[in-house]
């Protein structure tokens, strides 16, 4: 994981017709924190923050660093995620565009409790902390937002630690196949947009587990595989599949 080849853009010239800044503008109002906010309020946290350009496969923070601002997502995606001192990792979820990462440690002051990688070139919008509050005081909405936040995040690391500690693998697997397919009858094709890797740490497990749990769920009839390329064959036995225990 390489820290050292960020590059900080500065901040989008604050006039009228910049396209950059438009983009910013456009992409804040849709995002989670500052969705519904008039277009002064948006400059300005625009003002108030730079843009950070991370290459694939690239450190945004580590698990303990001191939490100094929060990153959303302008391009790209980052994955955020717990290790073990064996390297064994559980990824915790994946943010795109519009979405914050590391905004509960920023607000609270405290050292980030988990790392944060980009998993393809990104483009991030950084936002200091002491800026962060001062736009929480300025507009409680925002406030209001991050607690709704908070609470869909509570509610997906419920759902997870029921999965990591009833499911086993071929069941968490399951699981995840549905969450990236669409609820509609007949065959899906899924392609998968991580590495095995990637997927073997979102489910919990390593990817020599994760091949066989493949195996099992193809032996099944639920699916097949190739390569990337996930053919769901059967939703509804998948989905019974995932409920088992």
């Amino acid at each position: 994981m390489d820290k050292e080849k960020e590059t900080v853009t500065g901040q989008p010239q604050a006039r009228p017709g910049n396209p950059l800044q438009q983009e910013l503008i456009d992409l804040l109002q849709q995002a989670s924190l500052f969705s519904g906010l008039d277009d002064a309020t948006v400059l300005e946290v625009v003002r108030r923050g730079r843009l950070r350009l991370f290459a694939a496969g690239q450190t945004v923070f580590m698990q303990g660093d001191p939490s100094k601002g929060l990153h959303v997502v302008v391009h790209g995606r980052v994955k955020v995620y717990k290790s073990s001192p064996q390297g064994r990792e559980q990824t915790l979820m994946i943010m795109g565009p519009g979405e914050p990462v590391g905004e509960v440690a920023a607000l609270a002051g405290d050292p980030y409790p988990a790392s944060a990688e980009t998993l393809e070139p990104t483009e991030t919008f950084y936002i200091m902390r002491d800026a962060f509050i001062d736009i929480i005081r300025s507009q409680p909405e925002v406030a209001l937002r991050l607690l709704s936040a908070l609470s869909a995040r509570l509610r997906s690391f419920a759902s997870l630690i029921e999965d990591l500690s009833l499911k086993g693998v071929t069941e968490r697997l399951a699981v995840q196949l549905l969450s990236l397919a669409p609820g509609c009858p007949g065959e899906q094709t899924v392609e998968l947009d991580i590495s095995k890797t990637e997927l073997a740490a979102a489910v919990g497990t390593v990817p020599e587990t994760l091949s066989r749990a493949f195996q099992q769920l193809a032996r099944a009839g639920a699916l097949e595989t190739k390569g990337r390329t996930v053919v769901i064959k059967d939703r509804s036995l998948l989905q019974r599949l995932a409920q088992a225990k």
